[in-house]
């Protein structure tokens, strides 16, 4: 079975387009279940998830990591399928991944993110992430978090998800390459996602330094969980001069030790 996992939080206007899209599957119906775990939402979110999801559950660990944890451990497959609220999904996207997955040849299945209410910010952002497949070539697989599925045996092997908001699928993505998981990244899974949290390039750049800052200089997991608002970007300390090039040094040898010293990707 195929478990799909969507955390939520007031999402009354998305959540039915979002789920509509994953009820019109190509596979038979009782061969997925759908599960919305709600982060705490004040609308019709959990109302509307439940007419069409086959559970609705609360989230109990924080973070956007911890509401897709909190979904993997409520999960019957052994597929896991991680998507957003705000996403659609194409008719054959579970029947693509399910093939993939159950060939026995990989563990973790992506494909393409879009934008369907494109802006000249969504198209930036578009074209920046095209680097992500340049790193391809070299092994690893930088997941999206409306757009993978992985093993669940993989998954728990691994620790699933940690209960971060910022860079948790970077965080995933680490620890499957180095567990010696097997991606692919197959374009057929193409799904479309919403622009609408993209305010603006700077603070959208900002806030993922500040992630990165965070998660290889100071370690911490509190100021990962939080989410920066643009204007409430705080350090633990002033930065150095040599910050930079020190997260330059950690990051780049992390993405070496799975290029050259850690398993081989297809």
């Amino acid at each position: 079975m195929i478990t799909v996992i969507i955390p939520a939080l007031n999402e009354e206007e998305s959540i039915l387009a979002c789920l509509q899209s994953l009820t019109s599957q190509t596979i038979p119906r009782d061969s997925y279940e759908i599960i919305v775990v709600d982060g705490g939402s004040s609308d019709n979110t959990c109302a509307l998830a439940a007419t069409l999801a086959d559970r609705v559950i609360m989230q109990t660990r924080p973070g956007i990591g911890g509401a897709r944890g909190d979904g993997a451990e409520a999960a019957n497959g052994d597929i896991l399928v991680f998507t957003d609220a705000d996403t659609r999904h194409p008719s054959t996207w579970l029947e693509t991944i399910g093939e993939v997955l159950t060939n026995g040849e990989y563990d973790v299945c992506t494909g393409p993110v879009w934008f369907y209410n494109r802006t000249i910010r969504s198209c930036i952002i578009q074209g920046w992430r095209q680097y992500y497949l340049l790193l391809h070539s070299f092994g690893f697989y930088w997941l999206i978090g409306s757009n993978f599925a992985v093993k669940k045996d993989r998954y728990v092997q691994t620790g699933g998800h940690r209960n971060i908001s910022i860079l948790e699928d970077y965080d995933l993505s680490l620890r499957l390459a180095e567990s010696g998981a097997r991606c692919t990244f197959d374009r057929r899974t193409a799904v479309f996602t919403s622009a609408r949290r993209l305010k603006g390039i700077v603070p959208y750049t900002g806030i993922y330094l500040t992630g990165f800052y965070h998660y290889h200089i100071t370690g911490s997991e509190e100021r990962l969980l939080k989410y920066p608002q643009p204007r409430i970007i705080t350090f633990q300390r002033l930065p150095k001069s040599s910050d930079l090039k020190e997260a330059r040094e950690k990051i780049a040898a992390a993405w070496c030790k799975l290029i050259l010293g850690g398993p081989r990707f297809d």
